[in-house]
């Protein structure tokens, strides 16, 4: 289902039977929209949550290229904020890969009853290496960062870093659904050049990596996630796009398991706080 938000289009996954009382806001990565998002909401919406899942600007649209040559990383943070004082109760978001940065921004100004980070890049502020998949892709790109036009990666190199441990034969039709990205924004995540304020991420912090990721080395998200006073969960063989891959629905029901383990009955609508079980 579909949902606007002033100008911005969500992706709602409604569950059939509704148990928490926060929405689940899920943000996507560069190169990506909510459509990244479609097994793991519809596991989630299974287990009786509520998922909006986020098209930031550029995403949609008959002018989604001209907006994409404007847009910068402190307007994809107005964007997700615009979507969470529309849910009705503090949400849990759940950002991945550089949409993890927009995340981590906008949980330092509160509001949340969680954040879940999935394959994140880390910030500025954390001193780890680029994975060589990473300063490959960076060296042969260089012209269009910095010429700062939208763009979108080679099938071959996206299917080499993003989609390394997605079966070979599913690999199409993920990147058919690739989208050309601002050429800022990609420029931001090769630099690394956004920085947060830990100290003020107030809310529980769960950091999910694959010890597979040719994108984000493991050891740089375990580094975040000591970082933020984190808990942190690495998966043997999965990679950057760890929920489009093969056995991701195990880590769905880790991250559902976790949030009702910390969250308890605040999270849970008041008859089944009462009366229900979320297992």
């Amino acid at each position: 289902m579909e949902r606007w938000i002033g100008d911005l289009l969500v992706d709602t996954f409604p569950s059939e039977k509704s148990k928490f009382r926060s929405v689940l806001v899920l943000v996507h990565g560069l190169w990506s929209d909510s459509s990244c998002w479609q097994p793991w909401a519809t596991h989630f919406a299974n287990l009786g949550w509520d998922c909006w899942a986020v098209n930031l600007r550029g995403r949609f649209g008959p002018r989604a290229i001209d907006v994409l040559s404007q847009v910068t990383f402190g307007q994809c943070v107005e964007d997700l904020h615009r979507v969470i004082r529309a849910t009705p109760f503090p949400p849990v978001l759940l950002g991945h890969s550089f949409g993890g940065l927009i995340a981590q921004k906008v949980a330092a100004e509160g509001g949340l009853s969680a954040l879940v980070l999935l394959s994140s890049v880390p910030p500025r502020d954390i001193r780890a290496e680029p994975t060589r998949t990473l300063r490959l892709l960076r060296l042969k790109y260089l012209p269009l960062l910095w010429l700062g036009r939208p763009f979108r990666l080679e099938d071959k190199d996206f299917g080499r870093s993003w989609l390394a441990s997605v079966p070979v034969h599913l690999r199409a039709e993920i990147y058919r659904q690739a989208v050309p990205e601002s050429g800022r924004l990609a420029r931001a995540f090769f630099r690394r050049s956004v920085r947060i304020e830990s100290q003020r991420i107030a809310c529980p912090v769960l950091v999910i990596g694959g010890d597979a990721d040719q994108v984000v080395d493991v050891a740089a998200q375990r580094a975040s996630a000591h970082w933020l006073g984190a808990d942190f969960q690495a998966y043997p063989g999965h990679g950057h796009a760890i929920m489009q891959e093969q056995g991701s629905e195990r880590v769905v029901r880790d991250i559902h398991r976790w949030l009702v383990q910390r969250l308890g009955e605040t999270i849970l609508l008041a008859d089944l706080g009462r009366s229900g079980s979320t297992e």
